[in-house]
């Protein structure tokens, strides 16, 4: 491991009181090469900094570093990719056309008033977990190994998935159910539509009330018999989402605050089924329904869509903070 500047200093100091290469090594707990070359480097250059290096520049500001530090002390049993998540550390990929895109639909959309935003209906699908898994990365630091926060307690192998689809709006959440076993295709996407979202926004909504309808890029919302059925429902106004951009998706952020609230383990001696998983992701979201809390967050993230679109006018049409 590479000396601290202090170490380093000390190596200096001891040199100047006559302790040998191998009494410095020992007493500072670095080897012989070390010191030699760090008392080399001193006395050719009386510097004990680093050198300037080349190769790929810091991604994260020291002010995201210390709120990753934060987030492991935190929770030591969490993984990178929550860390990422939570942190909002992770951004797709973005090519010439994707920005271009962004760029073209917050212009067109900037000047629309929070108002606007309040009628429009938010889908989304997400794959929910069991904790099961079978190893987990500790983060934690040296001395703390067998600390109670730092151990994890054996468990059932596996791990279990249930997808599940949702909405959410001005007001709070709507409705989320189990999408059900196997692949997930444009005919089963079109079976929510008409059997769990269209009868529960209705409640909102009355038939031939109008509404605008934000959905994401995938490949399943765009397949020619979802189209088919957003033709014969003129009513729904469907809004072009540009591809790429979950910053301009609030729903990413509802599931953000879901998941958090359903990421503790199931209790220990519980069979880890899919039902088990569904209960455990439906609790967070039942419990956000018809809440003040609820309700501040949806609405929140509504008056935010102006901001996040002028967000990337500035940025033009690239990487936003949210």
């Amino acid at each position: 491991m590479k000396p601290s500047e202090i170490h380093r200093g000390s190596i200096i100091s001891l040199h100047r009181v006559g302790r040998t290469n191998a009494q410095r090594a020992r007493q500072l707990h670095i080897c012989k090469q070390t010191v030699s070359r760090w008392l080399q480097r001193h006395k050719d250059t009386r510097n004990l900094t680093d050198k300037p290096r080349t190769g790929r520049p810091p991604c994260t500001t020291s002010e995201q570093d210390q709120q990753i530090r934060i987030a492991v002390e935190k929770n030591p049993l969490t993984t990178s990719l929550r860390v990422i998540e939570h942190q909002n550390l992770w951004k797709p990929h973005l090519t010439e056309a994707n920005i271009e895109k962004r760029l073209e639909y917050a212009l067109e959309f900037c000047e629309k008033p929070a108002i606007f935003w309040e009628n429009v209906v938010f889908l989304d699908e997400k794959t929910f977990y069991s904790t099961n898994r079978k190893a987990t990365k500790v983060w934690r630091q040296n001395g703390t190994r067998y600390d109670g926060q730092h151990v994890v307690s054996d468990g059932r192998s596996g791990r279990i998935g249930a997808a599940l689809f949702g909405w959410v709006y001005a007001s709070g959440v709507g409705e989320l159910t189990d999408i059900g076993r196997g692949r997930f295709t444009g005919v089963k996407y079109v079976k929510l539509l008409e059997d769990v979202f269209l009868p529960s926004v209705r409640l909102l909504n009355p038939y031939p009330s109008q509404f605008f309808l934000l959905q994401d890029n995938s490949p399943i919302h765009n397949a020619e018999v979802v189209k088919n059925w957003f033709k014969a429902h003129p009513e729904i106004n469907v809004l072009p989402l540009p591809p790429r951009s979950p910053d301009l998706n609030q729903f990413e952020h509802v599931w953000a605050a879901m998941e958090k609230q359903a990421s503790d383990p199931l209790p220990l001696g519980s069979l880890p089924n899919r039902n088990a998983v569904i209960q455990k992701a439906l609790a967070p979201w039942e419990h956000q329904r018809g809440r003040d809390a609820g309700q501040a967050l949806c609405l929140n993230l509504t008056e935010l869509m102006p901001r996040r679109l002028n967000s990337v006018i500035e940025a033009g049409g690239a990487y936003t903070k949210y």
